[in-house]
This record gives C-alpha cells, structure tokens and sequence, in this order.
C-alpha cells in the first residue's frame, strides 16, 4: 500500500475514533431497539381494552340423525349388472 501521509499515531488514533463511533451507533439502535420492545410489552400487558373472552359451548348430540347411506337409497345396488364397453383405440400412421 502507499503512504497515506498519516504517521502511525495518528492512524491510530484515527481508528479508534472510528471504531468508537461505530460503538456509539450500534449501542444507540439497541438502546431504541430495547426501548421499543419494552414499551410493546407493556402496551400488550396493560391495555386498556380487555380481550375478548374465549366461550365453550356443549356439542349437543344429533337426534334422529340418519347416516349417510341411509340418505343415499344405494345408487348401485349391489345386485344389478354393471355394463362396461370395450373400448377399442385405432392407431392411424400416415406414411
């Protein structure tokens, strides 16, 4: 590297205020970044509106209910004939 002109004291302590400065930034946003945490912890704890109460209810038992293949009649009756085509596929080559 070149000589920058600086002499080494002075690059030192050239660093050092730059790394303190970068200290002082970064503790700053913590700082706020805390202080908000805090104060939506404490907005969440103590709102002023309180929170809708969670209701149970019974499940009542299902009277007269039919099940599901009493209400379908049997569609396909077990004891009719299913009829099924054959099906053919022709394969046409054009030459």
């Amino acid at each position: 590297m070149g000589d920058l002109g600086l002499d080494s004291e002075t690059a030192l302590k050239l660093m050092q205020v730059l790394l303190r400065g970068a200290a002082y930034f970064f503790a700053g946003f913590a700082v706020l970044g805390l202080s908000a945490y805090v104060v939506f912890l404490y907005w969440e704890i103590f709102a002023s509106q309180p929170r809708a109460k969670v209701r149970f209810t019974k499940v009542l038992k299902p009277m007269g209910c039919a099940s599901v293949v009493e209400h379908h009649h049997d569609l396909f009756p077990v004891d009719t004939p299913k009829v099924v085509k054959e099906a053919t596929v022709e394969v046409l080559l054009e030459s």
